[in-house]
C-alpha cells in the first residue's frame, strides 16, 4: 500500500463563454477548468491505440444577476473540430454534482485541500458551491469524468445548457487535449529491478490528482514478492530503503529539502487490519495538510529541466540529500538516498514530472522514459501501474 503525495494545484483556471449568434444566450455564465491550460492523454494499451484522458475539475459559475436553472451538461472529445466521443450529464447527474459539491464545501474538504481545484483561482471568496439551481456568485462543480478511446483526439467541449428568466441559456467551454508524453528524455531513477506499485492507470489513485497524474511510487520486492523482510514495522526492513537516487536527466536543483525526520507510526503495524491502518494513516495526513506542501513530499529534490518541465523526487531519507539550490547536476547523478518521509506508508521514491516546480501546485506530465526494460510487456511501451522494470 503506498501514498505518496496526496496532492496538487495549479495556479490559474478559466475559460471565457462562448455563443454564436441566434444561440441561447450565456446569462452570466461562465466556464472554468483546473488545469487550465490543456489536460493530457495517457495510454492505457499501446499496441490497440487505446488511450484515456481525465477531465479533473469542471466549473460552472453564475457571475449574472439572474438565477439560472442548469438542465443538462454535455462533454465531447473533439478531433479536427469533429465530435468523436460524447457524454451527457442528465437532470439527475447535474443534481447529484451539485448536491456532491456543496457537501464537499460543506464539510471543509474543498478548504482542506484547495490545491486540488486551484485553490483561490477556481473558488474565489464567498464563491457558494450549489447546482443545479445557482443564483448569482454559486457554482456547479463536475470533476473527475474519464474518457477511453482509440485513437487521438484533440480537444475537450463542455456545453451547459438550462434556463433563466423563463429563456434558454447556454454556455460552452473547450480545452485543449495533448497527447504525447514529455519533451525531456528520462532515465530512470533508479538502478537495477524495480516495482512500480502506483502509476498513471485508471485502477491507482495517482491518476485522479492533478499534479501526481502520472507520477510513479516505486518499490522493491523480495523474498514472497513482498517489499519488506521480517516484521516490516521498522524502516530498515523495507528492500528499498537506502537505495540510491539519481538524476533522472540534467538539469538545475530548484527546491531542495533536507532534514525532515521519518514517523515510523505511518508504517502499518503488525496485526494491524488495513481498516484500521487506513483510518489511523488518514488521520496522519490530515495532520500533516495543515502543515503545508513540504510535510507532504517530505525530504526532496525538484529539478528544472528546461521546457516548463520539473522533475520531483520525494519521501527521501533524512540527512542524505547530497545536492544544493541552484546547483547544475548531470543524468545519473546521485541525489539522495530512497526513504519514507513525508506523506508515506512505505518506504519508496515518488517520482513525477510536473510543469510547475511546486511539488502540489503544478499539473502532470507524461514520462517519456530510455533504456528501461519491462519484462512482462508485450512491446515497448509506457510504464503502467504494478510493472516490473528492470534499469542499468
Amino acid at each position: 500500500m503506498y501514498r505518496a503525495i496526496l496532492v496538487v494545484a495549479i495556479v490559474a483556471c478559466g475559460a471565457a463563454p462562448h455563443s454564436t449568434p441566434g444561440s441561447p444566450q450565456p446569462a452570466g455564465l461562465q466556464i472554468r477548468f483546473c488545469p487550465v491550460s490543456q489536460v493530457r492523454s495517457y495510454p492505457l494499451e499501446s499496441r490497440h491505440e487505446l488511450d484515456s484522458v481525465v477531465l479533473h475539475n469542471t466549473l460552472i459559475v453564475n457571475d449574472g444577476p439572474a438565477v439560472v436553472e442548469i438542465s443538462r451538461i454535455d462533454i465531447d472529445l473533439l478531433r479536427s473540430g469533429e465530435v468523436v466521443d460524447s457524454r451527457r450529464l442528465s437532470a439527475q447527474d447535474v443534481q447529484r454534482a451539485g448536491k456532491l459539491g456543496a457537501e464537499l464545501q460543506r464539510s471543509g474538504t474543498l478548504a482542506q485541500i484547495a490545491f486540488e481545484f486551484c485553490g483561490g483561482a477556481l473558488f474565489e471568496p464567498g464563491l457558494r458551491v450549489a447546482g443545479p439551481t445557482l443564483d448569482h456568485g454559486e457554482a456547479l462543480l463536475v470533476f473527475q469524468q474519464a474518457f477511453a478511446f482509440q485513437g487521438a483526439r484533440d480537444a475537450v467541449r463542455v456545453r451547459v445548457q438550462g434556463r433563466s428568466g423563463g429563456h434558454a441559456v447556454e454556455v460552452t467551454g473547450t480545452l485543449p487535449i495533448r497527447s504525447g508524453m514529455s519533451r525531456t528524455v528520462f532515465r530512470f531513477p533508479l538502478r537495477g529491478s524495480w516495482w512500480v506499485g502506483v502509476g498513471a492507470t485508471l485502477h491507482t489513485g495517482h491518476r485522479w490528482v492533478v499534479p501526481e497524474e502520472f507520477a510513479l511510487d516505486i518499490a522493491r520486492l523480495g523474498d514472497g514478492n513482498q517489499t519488506f523482510r521480517g516484521a516490516g514495522d521498522q524502516f530498515g526492513d523495507f528492500y528499498a530503503y537506502g537505495a540510491e537516487v539519481d538524476a533522472a536527466a540534467a538539469g538545475r536543483v530548484v527546491s531542495a529539502v533536507d532534514g525532515i525526520a521519518e514517523d515510523p507510526a505511518a508504517l502499518r503495524q503488525p496485526g494491524e487490519t488495513l481498516e484500521a491502518y487506513a483510518a489511523r494513516f488518514r488521520r496522519l495526513t490530515d495532520a500533516m495538510l495543515r502543515q503545508g506542501e513540504a510535510a507532504l513530499a517530505g525530504n526532496h529534490v525538484v529539478i528544472d529541466h528546461g521546457n516548463q518541465e520539473y522533475s520531483l523526487y520525494a519521501h527521501l531519507q533524512p540527512g542524505s540529500v547530497q545536492v544544493k539550490l541552484g546547483q547544475e547536476v548531470s543524468a545519473g547523478q546521485p541525489l539522495a538516498r530512497l526513504g519514507s518521509s513525508g506523506n508515506s506508508t512505505d518506504p519508496h521514491l515518488h517520482f513525477q514530472v510536473c510543469d510547475a516546480p511546486g511539488p502540489l501546485r503544478c499539473a502532470g506530465i507524461p514520462i517519456h522514459f530510455e533504456g528501461i526494460t519491462l519484462p512482462w510487456a508485450d512491446g515497448p511501451r509506457p510504464v503502467q501501474s504494478g510493472d516490473w522494470v528492470i534499469a542499468p
